[in-house]
């Protein structure tokens, strides 16, 4: 015997629902006769918890709101269907997925390990932190290869604002931009345009053995790519709202003006920056033409 989960009535042979898989009688089967889970990929987009999306009794007795025990779980119906629901990931795992999330907890460990060492007078952490420092010598550069990845993760540990706004910059132009060209293609660029930034300021500014951190050439590449992709882009320049092609020749213009001043602002990095930014912004342009194109046929 069979009980029908709609009015409770009991019959050798009931019929299964194909869509909530529960038994029914001849005069609830239908699905607009009984509670039926229609749609979870719809409706349960944030974990596993019980939905429901249909009504609840017939004709004028309908309701939005059914009992609790007539809600199905998403499980259930994800095995006896063969899908999973959409969901969105914890928090740890976006963070793991983005290259611009990692970027940042990177220098942000390395402030740290800077700040240590300054704050507790630690030989250790300031040994660390002075290892991979690039300092603008073509010699120690052949001495220490991996400054010139190692300096662009690195930023001034007595000044906050430093690596605070090379930061926040990131964070909004760096998530923008990996979700256009894709992660692997994010990062290449990001490392190439930190490592070019590095070699323009040592052949700008000259071999002068000058210690050079922060990721700012790395961001100036972010930023000449995405001008390139999108050139009317509206940006916010110290509160003040323009396309960010006019911001880009603004930066150039004033790298162009204060490089080789004397001061502790790499203008030769940041200006190399742009220019290998928009190399690869044209290249990318141009690939995500071309697959514009291909789709068309």
């Amino acid at each position: 015997m069979t009980k029908c989960q709609a009015c409770g009535k009991e019959e050798t042979a009931q019929e299964i629902c194909s869509v909530c898989g529960k038994t029914y009688c001849s005069d609830h089967i239908s699905r607009q006769n009984h509670n039926c889970f229609v749609d979870p990929r719809g409706v349960n987009m944030g974990g596993r918890t019980r939905v429901y999306t249909g009504t609840y009794g017939t004709g004028a007795a309908k309701e939005t709101n059914p009992p609790k025990a007539d809600y199905y779980d998403t499980d259930q119906f994800e095995q006896r269907h063969g899908y999973t629901a959409a969901r969105s990931p914890p928090l740890w795992k976006k963070i793991l997925n983005s290259p611009t999330y990692i970027i940042i907890i990177i220098c942000v460990i390395l402030q740290l390990v800077a700040l240590g060492a300054i704050i507790f007078n630690n030989s250790a952490l300031a040994f660390i932190y002075n290892s991979l420092v690039l300092y603008s010598s073509f010699d120690y550069i052949l001495a220490r290869p991996w400054t010139l990845i190692t300096h662009m993760f690195l930023h001034s540990p007595t000044d906050i604002f430093h690596l605070l706004f090379n930061m926040i910059t990131l964070y909004f132009f760096g998530r923008y931009l990996e979700q256009i060209i894709g992660k692997k293609s994010f990062v290449l660029m990001y490392l190439v345009s930190g490592v070019v930034a590095a070699i323009g300021f040592i052949l700008l500014e000259g071999n002068t053995g000058v210690g050079l951190v922060g990721a700012s050439g790395a961001i100036y590449g972010v930023l000449g790519a995405v001008t390139v992709i999108n050139p009317n882009l509206k940006v916010f320049v110290y509160f003040i709202p323009m396309k960010i092609k006019y911001m880009i020749v603004i930066f150039v213009i004033i790298s162009l003006m204060f490089m080789g001043d004397g001061s502790m602002i790499a203008h030769a990095a940041h200006l190399s920056g742009i220019v290998i930014g928009l190399a690869f912004g044209y290249y990318y342009r141009n690939k995500l033409r071309e697959k514009t194109r291909q789709g068309y046929y």
